[in-house]
């Protein structure tokens, strides 16, 4: 049975909440990431989040001036930390749950990576899931689908339904 440990994503982009938004959009182009784990501003305090979307949402529709927002004004507190240890079924479960894409991974308090539904979706063997054919088959679809879209965004976007579908079959057949 898979883990986190053995899909997470272990080069993790990390800002502090102290940082202006300017810089977390920086560092974020500069990463090619869509999101930026926030460190503790405490030591064993919880980690946070801050994505594109907080940004767009609660700096750039808002009209204000990212060079004078911090990140801690616009993240995710206290955000759902994952134990590296445990199974893609109950991370699918804790997302689905929680409304969430994806969490930083700890192990004995310490940031060890980040995981998301795109992680679930396209580093584990989704057919060995149990899932109905026709889930296999989407992920397949949109993978060919991803191949012949120009530009990130849709690659992404593309990505994300598909895993949001898959997440929500899996919390249902958990749940049951």
């Amino acid at each position: 049975m898979l883990t986190v440990t053995d899909i997470m994503t272990t080069d993790v982009c990390t800002i502090r909440s102290s940082a202006k938004v300017t810089q977390a959009i920086a560092l974020m182009q500069a990463k090619h990431v869509r999101s930026l784990i926030v460190e503790q501003a405490v030591q064993g305090g919880a980690y946070g989040i801050v994505t594109e979307r907080d940004i767009v949402y609660k700096v750039m529709a808002k009209s204000a001036d990212p060079l004078h927002v911090m990140v801690c004004e616009i993240m995710e507190h206290n955000c759902i930390a994952i134990d590296s240890t445990l199974g893609l079924l109950n991370v699918a479960k804790r997302f689905a749950e929680a409304n969430i894409h994806r969490a930083p991974v700890v192990d004995n308090g310490q940031l060890v990576g980040v995981i998301s539904i795109t992680d679930i979706i396209m580093k584990s063997n989704v057919e060995a899931i149990d899932l109905p054919r026709d889930w296999a088959q989407k992920v397949q679809v949109a993978l060919r689908h991803k191949r012949l879209c120009w530009g990130e965004a849709c690659e992404l976007e593309q990505e994300s339904e598909v895993a949001r579908e898959v997440l929500e079959k899996l919390h249902t057949e958990v749940v049951q």
